[in-house]
C-alpha cells in the first residue's frame, strides 16, 4: 500500500497569507491614490473660490456751463412808429454771463437781416458801461464807457453777421459769473426824402464761447 503524503499544511496557508497581504497592499495603494485626488480637487476648488475684488468711489463728472441772460423779459427794444427827423429813441438793455467757466469775449452782433426798406436811413449808436438797476429798457443812470459802434442800422447788420467777423464787436470779456454790462441803443431817421414812409425789422444778439 503505498502511503499518499500531503504537502504540509503551513505551506498553504503561508501562500494564502502572502496573496491576502499583497491584495492589501494593491487596496491601500488604491485607496491612497483615491486620497490623493480627493484632496487635488479639494485644493483646486477652494483656491477657485477666492475672488479678487476692488471697491472703487463712484465716479462723476460735470460738463461746464456757459449762458449769457438779459432783462428784456422776452420784450423788443424798440417799437416805434411815426419817428421823425431829429428824434432820438434810447433805450438799454444789461447783459449778463452765468456760466461755470471763464469763457472768450461778449460778441454782439445781428440776429436777422433787417427786412423793409428803412435800414439804410436809420442811423444806430450803441454804447456799453457798467450795469445799471433800472428796468427793462430804460436807461436811468446809464455811464457809457464804449462806443461800440456808430453808423447805419444796415451798415450794421452788414458787417456784424456772426461771432467771428471782423471787424469783431466785442462787447466786454468776462471772467466769472455773474459779471454784466449795459448796452445803450440810440436810433434816429435820416432827414433825406428816401427815408419818408418806411420800415424795418431788426434784432441784435450776444454770443460767447468756452474757446
Amino acid at each position: 500500500m503505498t502511503t499518499r503524503r500531503m504537502p504540509p499544511a503551513t505551506g498553504h496557508v503561508h501562500n494564502r497569507r502572502g496573496r491576502s497581504l499583497n491584495s492589501r497592499v494593491i487596496q491601500l495603494s488604491a485607496f491612497a491614490l483615491s486620497f490623493i485626488l480627493i484632496a487635488l480637487l479639494v485644493v483646486t476648488s477652494s483656491r477657485a473660490a477666492f475672488v479678487a475684488q476692488n471697491d472703487n468711489i463712484a465716479n462723476t463728472v460735470t460738463s461746464a456751463s456757459i449762458d449769457l441772460t438779459d432783462n428784456d423779459n422776452a420784450g423788443a427794444m424798440f417799437n416805434v412808429s411815426g419817428l421823425m427827423p431829429g428824434v432820438n429813441e434810447i433805450r438799454c438793455i444789461t447783459v449778463t454771463y452765468t456760466g461755470t467757466v471763464n469763457p472768450t469775449a461778449v460778441r454782439l452782433y445781428r440776429s436777422a437781416v433787417p427786412s423793409n426798406d428803412l435800414a439804410p436811413y436809420l442811423n444806430l449808436t450803441i454804447e456799453s458801461g457798467a450795469p445799471i438797476g433800472t428796468a427793462f429798457s430804460g436807461c436811468s443812470g446809464f455811464t457809457p464807457t464804449n462806443l461800440e459802434y456808430s453808423g447805419t442800422l444796415d451798415g450794421f447788420a452788414t458787417s456784424r453777421t456772426g461771432y467771428g467777423d471782423a471787424p469783431a464787436l466785442t462787447a466786454w470779456d468776462p471772467t466769472v459769473t455773474g459779471e454784466a454790462r449795459t448796452f445803450r441803443f440810440t436810433v434816429n431817421v435820416q432827414d433825406v426824402p428816401a427815408a419818408e414812409g418806411k420800415t424795418t425789422t431788426f434784432g441784435f444778439q450776444w454770443e460767447t464761447r468756452t474757446s
